[in-house]
């Protein structure tokens, strides 16, 4: 449980930082932050909610998040660059905020102008812990969008395959080959439009391998959008899967 409470402590820390007053904001040059929920409870432990709510709680008194879950993605937060103060519990339905501290700490720091993706994850070997990437929102060429793919599950290698599809028949797929947990993989893809027909798909396929374990998930890609994709949970348990969050107009 050490290192789950040392995941609690960083999501928590980053979520509280997002709430600071405007003031604050308009005196520090600021980061950006997406903060991602990838742990299932039962891959911790088999006594724990598979959702795994957490409450977080500012300075002691104020209770400004409740039942964050496994999957859920919270941002982009607005940071002012500098350290933070939380206190974080497991979700209490009743009464906000109240259960037992499992962690309080100081001073978790992020670096001014950053955008960034910080994910409570399992390592290769199922290992709860953090993780941070770097968002690459730079601005798409015209008529693109960038699918960025984050590695982040208690799962081998992986071959990651985007494929374009034209009405009914696939273009050209693009794959990106062994990408290990805690890496990323990124590809700009054409994005026009036809009706609502969801013309991109991913799938995750052990790295040399044919058969996916994962998707194909579908997008319909928006010109000059960012999809951050997360791969979370395990393959072992069945609790391995995608989960994502648009950045527009980029």
């Amino acid at each position: 449980m050490k290192n789950w409470k040392a995941v609690l402590l960083l999501v928590g820390c980053l979520m509280l930082s997002g709430f600071t007053s405007n003031s604050a904001l308009a005196q520090s040059p600021n980061a950006s932050v997406y903060v991602v929920h990838g742990i299932p409870g039962h891959d911790v432990s088999e006594n724990l909610d598979p959702a795994l709510p957490v409450d977080v709680q500012v300075n002691g008194s104020i209770c400004l998040l409740q039942g964050f879950k496994f999957g859920d993605i919270a941002g982009p937060l607005t940071i002012p660059a500098g350290n933070y103060n939380f206190t974080i519990s497991l979700a209490n339905t009743v009464d906000p905020c109240s259960n037992p501290a499992l962690l309080t700490a100081d001073g978790v720091a992020l670096a001014e102008g950053e955008n960034a993706s910080v994910v409570a994850y399992l390592n290769a070997e199922g290992a709860p812990g953090v993780t941070k990437f770097d968002n690459n929102l730079s601005p798409t060429p015209a008529g693109q969008s960038r699918v960025i793919v984050q590695h982040t599950a208690n799962a081998p290698a992986v071959d990651i395959t985007v494929v374009r599809q034209y009405y009914y028949s696939p273009l050209k797929p693009t794959t990106i080959p062994n990408v290990s947990n805690g890496q990323q993989a990124a590809a700009l893809l054409p994005s026009e439009r036809t009706w609502n027909f969801p013309r991109t798909q991913v799938t995750l396929t052990p790295a040399g391998q044919t058969s996916p374990v994962i998707g194909p998930y579908f997008f319909q890609l928006e010109p000059h959008d960012v999809y951050l994709i997360y791969a979370v949970g395990s393959l072992s348990t069945g609790s391995f899967t995608l989960i994502s969050k648009t950045v527009p107009g980029v």
